[in-house]
């Protein structure tokens, strides 16, 4: 926990941007201070792209909450995008999704207090709210979790909340930029920011929304390159209604017509969770996608997501993710930040033998810089035994 001076020096109402014009003014003022607090809120469950309701900002002065509903948000993307002004968040990827979404716009300059922390030795993934418990003593409201952003006018409670998200984060960032520089980590944190700014983590390619299919995992590649078709169809199909793709379509109706593989309307309607309605109007086309999947050859199925493993490498694995989680509680560092446990799988198959396993995440960047020889050292010694 830090002292009592890191906190936020902010105190008051936040100001409710709603005009076109108070917005340029704000976003000078963003840009005059070169660093600033951001969140948002959002709506994702009606519509096919989320709906951004308000960007809530802040500097180490003051906090704005943006009406996005009644504004030009162009001069804010400028903001965003502008690699001369920082920008301190909470688990970001999910705001800069809908920023990407909404606004067309990649993000630079970032600084990321949750990767931060476990950056320097904490736990990871940490809540907004306990991070801010942990590090700054302080309580943050967290009532309006779960609300409709989309409602006019705000209530006090909802503008509270909504100002509690930024408020704490230039302290956060004060405290933990030190902890960093102390520990030697901040080209560490340079690295893993450098994820933000690229546009292929935000865009939606339908050919790989067979990857975010629940359940797919599990599936044979014959299999998934049904799914494949199937779910390109979904997201296309999604749009077309502007609405969740999950919401057109259950993943599990569409793991369901992949291992049933229906060959008639009857069959298709027949698959659990499969809505009758969509059967009724679409089941010929979903009927010809099955078939069209179905048809492909070998060479053109997917990988399996799934990593399959002998016992012997399994034993491997276990054995590297030890070997990880002990360096990572010596040298205090998150250990999810590190390398989850189909990373070390990829390691524990990888050919020894070639000159470079930087394509290899665990092996890559400060990560390689880290625990590279640990792993390699592992790695060596399986297979002299």
């Amino acid at each position: 926990m830090t002292d009592s001076s890191a906190t936020s020096d902010y105190s008051g109402s936040p100001l409710f941007v709603n005009t076109d014009g108070m917005l340029r003014r704000l976003c000078d003022e963003l840009r005059r201070h070169g660093r600033f607090g951001f969140d948002t809120e959002f709506i994702r469950e009606r519509s096919y792209i989320p709906q951004l309701c308000l960007v809530q900002v802040a500097t180490d002065e003051m906090v704005a909450l943006i009406d996005c509903l009644a504004v030009n948000m162009s001069p804010f993307e400028t903001v965003l995008l502008d690699p001369d002004v920082q920008k301190i968040v909470h688990a970001g990827g999910q705001d800069f999704e809908i920023c990407f979404l909404n606004l067309e716009g990649v993000p630079s300059n970032i600084f990321d207090v949750q990767i931060a922390a476990g950056l320097v030795g904490m736990q990871y993934p940490l809540s907004y709210a306990k991070l801010v418990k942990q590090m700054l003593d302080v309580d943050v409201p967290k009532e309006h979790t779960f609300t409709d952003w989309s409602i006019r006018p705000l209530s006090n409670a909802q503008i509270n909340y909504a100002a509690g998200d930024v408020v704490h984060l230039h302290a956060l960032h004060k405290e933990l930029s030190n902890q960093l520089e102390q520990m030697g980590r901040m080209d560490w944190m340079k690295q893993e920011m450098l994820s933000y700014q690229d546009p292929r983590n935000y865009d939606n390619d339908p050919r790989r929304a067979y990857t975010r299919v629940r359940g797919a995992q599990k599936l044979s590649q014959a299999q998934l390159a049904i799914l494949r078709e199937l779910a390109a169809w979904r997201e296309q199909a999604a749009r077309r209604a502007d609405c969740p793709p999950r919401t057109f379509l259950k993943d599990e109706a569409m793991i369901g017509v992949v291992r049933s593989c229906p060959n008639n309307l009857d069959s298709l309607a027949s698959v659990r969770f499969f809505p009758k309605p969509i059967a009724k109007t679409c089941g010929a086309e979903i009927l010809g996608i099955i078939k069209k999947g179905k048809s492909l050859k070998p060479s053109f199925w997917p990988d399996r997501l799934a990593h399959d493993v002998d016992a012997k490498e399994k034993q491997l694995v276990d054995r590297l993710l030890a070997a990880g989680h002990d360096l990572c509680q010596k040298q205090q560092l998150a250990h999810e930040l590190l390398g989850s446990r189909r990373h070390y799988t990829e390691l524990a198959k990888a050919d020894l033998k070639q000159p470079d396993l930087s394509s290899l995440k665990i092996m890559s960047g400060w990560r390689g810089m880290f625990a590279g020889k640990t792993l390699l050292s592992e790695l060596t010694r399986t297979a002299v035994g």
